[in-house]
């Protein structure tokens, strides 16, 4: 297990991570990108990509390929989404990276249930294709919702409820979770106690936390900006020591990297102090001491 970061392909990020002792990164791609499927040359990029992380030392764990609505009810959008899930697997084969991750999708406007017809459709479809090119798909479960809840987001797969819904219509060994306890945490889950049932099913793993202000939460309800906050780990209400020892139980294989740009004090403000390393740099010491590097 490694402690790594979510960055897109960047020279000057990989001698960053390779400075400070991280072992991995999750690598942001799109269809934008040079090395991505459907550009010329792109498999010879991709090739660059791969080696020169590999001389880093540095591990890609991930690819971060596909958050967004993919149960959107445009067909064109649809397509375009099922496009992109393809060749994120197709480039996540050619790079020998073992997750891809992003959102379920939902019907928007309606029940989380009314999403599982369709979501049984789009990644019955997507898990079979990568079963055939051996490549886990991780789905993060952040419900893009107001207040950090299921509510008006674009994510069904937001609950534990949901996790056992979504996973009962789509039975595949290439489908799990993309876990992140600070969307537990905001939802006033014990990420220890949910990762004792679900561990599992964990493909890939985001080091984010939030915190509870217990305080505002008694005055003024959980529905009230400020009253959860998310933030790096070690600044937040997740007890790590135990969230990795349960991952360690459990078998996880896999590697943790640190989702940024959400800490209210430790980001890069405009106009402001760049603070966001800062950030990566704490999660690294806080948890360092629980991780092999291996």
């Amino acid at each position: 297990m490694r402690l790594g970061f979510m960055t897109r392909w960047d020279p000057q990020r990989l001698a960053f991570a390779r400075q400070h002792g991280f072992g991995c990164v999750e690598l942001i791609v799109d269809p934008d990108g040079s090395f991505f499927p459907g550009h010329d040359g792109w498999q010879s990029r991709a090739a660059e990509v791969k080696d020169a992380f590999h001389h880093a030392d540095v591990r890609i764990s991930c690819l971060a390929g596909f958050y967004v609505n993919h149960l959107d009810n445009d067909p064109l959008v649809a397509a375009a989404h099922r496009d992109r899930v393809r060749n994120t697997i197709l480039l996540a084969e050619t790079m020998q990276v073992p997750v891809v991750a992003g959102f379920a999708g939902r019907v928007v406007n309606a029940e989380l249930e009314a999403s599982l017809p369709r979501f049984k459709e789009v990644w019955s479809d997507h898990a079979r294709f990568a079963e055939d090119h051996g490549v886990r798909i991780a789905l993060e479960h952040c419900p893009m919702g107001a207040f950090h809840g299921p509510c008006g987001g674009i994510n069904c797969i937001c609950t534990p409820a949901m996790w056992d819904r979504c996973f009962d219509a789509v039975p595949s060994p290439a489908l799990g979770l993309e876990w992140d306890p600070s969307h537990l945490v905001c939802q006033m889950i014990d990420p220890v106690a949910n990762l004792t049932r679900y561990a599992d099913r964990v493909c890939h793993v985001h080091v984010k936390d939030a915190r509870i202000d217990r305080l505002r939460l008694a005055r003024d309800g959980l529905y009230h900006p400020g009253v959860v906050e998310h933030c790096f780990a070690g600044l937040g209400d997740t007890d790590w020591r135990l969230v990795i020892k349960e991952l360690y139980r459990a078998g996880y294989g896999g590697d943790l990297n640190i989702e940024g740009w959400h800490d209210a004090v430790f980001r890069d403000h405009p106009d402001g102090p760049a603070l966001e390393d800062r950030g990566l740099l704490i999660s690294l010491r806080h948890l360092q001491p629980y991780i092999d590097g291996t």
